[in-house]
């Protein structure tokens, strides 16, 4: 289980807003357009890149499990066609008195690690997770 907090100065309800509404999404996050917080929903996007070893693009598919509006959005986490695994990632939000943490935990990645690539490592996504935060740190402290 990978398990990641963060403390952003803002309220929890500007955090949850970046958290679930598409528009804001794509500033930190990925461009999931179709994207609803409502339980059962189910969402695929790509994500494109490319390194020393080429371009890739990876497809990740989530179904909404659980939404407590202002406090968790809890999803699944697959790969398909690069990985036969599934994870569980869970955001919660806890206010504090001039900001809000939030907690993400990423539960089952290790049924990705042993498809052999050096992007389903836990150091991988250990430092997509922490960089994914700062960004949503960032994008919310340093509005305009």
């Amino acid at each position: 289980m990978l398990k990641k907090e963060i403390s952003i100065n803002t309220s929890v309800e500007r955090v949850w807003k970046a958290l679930t509404q598409p528009e804001e999404m794509r500033n930190w996050y990925f461009d999931i357009s179709n994207f609803e917080a409502t339980e059962g929903k189910i969402f695929d996007f790509v994500v494109s890149f490319e390194d020393e070893d080429g371009e890739h693009n990876f497809r990740h598919l989530f179904e909404i499990l659980e939404v407590i509006p202002y406090e968790k959005l809890k999803h699944t986490w697959e790969h398909p066609g690069h990985s036969t695994g599934t994870s569980t990632l869970t955001w919660e939000l806890v206010p504090e008195e001039d900001s809000t943490t939030v907690v993400l935990t990423h539960e089952g990645a290790k049924s990705f690690l042993d498809e052999g690539s050096k992007y389903f490592t836990e150091e991988s996504y250990t430092a997509g997770w922490t960089d994914i935060l700062k960004g949503l740190k960032a994008y919310l402290e340093n509005e305009v």
